[in-house]
């Protein structure tokens, strides 16, 4: 095993910072243009890949986040009328609630996208080469195991 030294720490610290700035330039290219939060896209995201619909404790997994956190915005997104929410048809856990796209929220997310895409392409992916995302993709897979 490698040993922990500046190097590696220096790392961590630089792959924080730089994945970080690349979402604040998205998210500010999704706020310039539609004034949508990225962790509201990144919701709309993972209902739009589930056919529009999950569970909200699927959600919470989907995105890594505990329920607390994602529940004003959830609220937010539902005065918005992005997202509606309804208790889930499952009779052994009443607590258990579905979290769908509205129309408008699909028209949004799709529109939305497109600016994602973009920001993501000219932030990130455009100095991306192919050896770079197959090592990247290396490295993360050790980091998840």
């Amino acid at each position: 095993m490698p040993r922990l030294d500046a190097e590696r720490i220096g790392l961590l610290r630089s792959l924080t910072v730089t994945v970080t700035a690349i979402r604040r330039q998205i998210e500010a290219d999704l706020m310039a243009e539609y004034e949508l939060p990225l962790s509201w896209f990144e919701v709309m995201s993972a209902l739009q890949r589930q056919g529009g619909t999950m569970r909200v404790h699927d959600v919470c997994n989907s995105l890594d986040e505990v329920a607390s956190s994602l529940s004003r915005r959830l609220d937010r997104m539902e005065e918005e009328g992005y997202v509606s929410r309804e208790p889930a048809p499952t009779p052994a856990d009443r607590r258990a609630v579905d979290l769908s796209l509205t129309r408008d929220g699909r028209l949004l997310w799709r529109d939305a996208n497109v600016i994602y895409r973009r920001g993501v392409q000219r932030h990130f992916a455009h100095v991306v080469t192919d050896s770079d995302v197959h090592a990247l993709q290396r490295v993360l897979s050790k980091l998840t195991r």
